[in-house]
């Protein structure tokens, strides 16, 4: 038996906020259901060690009920990287990896990259999950876009 072809995306995008602000959003998981509407509309720590919530081990559940998303923070560099994985069976994929890094771009803003793989549980099905999967994410980099520009905006506004 031939295992099933491993499969992956990466999105580049850029941003006007600089990375600080760009990773605390994408690090406070309860605030998501703000911000990433309609596609998540429930999110919360599941698990929490230690005294950052975020930090490596911790659990985030994200999405839509009935369809859930727990992702466990592997690793965890505020305004730099955050990786997770997928845990639970909800997503046709096994071994799901991803890591997002933020760097900060001449203009003072943040080139975000974020780098996933995985493989399909079901052999044949890779370009079609891919795409789901890339596509979400993509949504939530657009939004994320939005909800920066907004914060960027706000604390300059309050330290005028």
């Amino acid at each position: 038996m031939t295992s099933t072809k491993r499969c992956g995306y990466h999105i580049r995008r850029r941003y006007s906020a600089p990375p600080a602000v760009v990773f605390a959003i994408l690090a406070d998981a309860p605030t998501w259901k703000t911000w990433a509407r309609p596609l998540i509309l429930s999110s919360r720590w599941e698990r929490s060690p230690g005294t950052n919530p975020g930090g490596v081990g911790a659990i985030r559940s994200t999405g839509t009920w009935p369809v859930l998303i727990r992702e466990e923070i592997t690793a965890f560099d505020p305004a730099q990287r955050l990786s997770y994985r997928f845990v639970g069976r909800i997503v046709p994929v096994r071994d799901y990896q991803a890591t997002i890094t933020f760097t900060e771009n001449a203009q003072g803003g943040t080139t975000l990259s974020w780098k996933a793989s995985f493989t399909p549980i079901v052999r044949g099905t890779g370009a079609l999950v891919n795409v789901v999967v890339r596509s979400t994410v993509a949504f939530l980099a657009w939004r994320l876009t939005k909800e920066s520009t907004r914060q960027a905006a706000s604390s300059r506004s309050v330290g005028e």
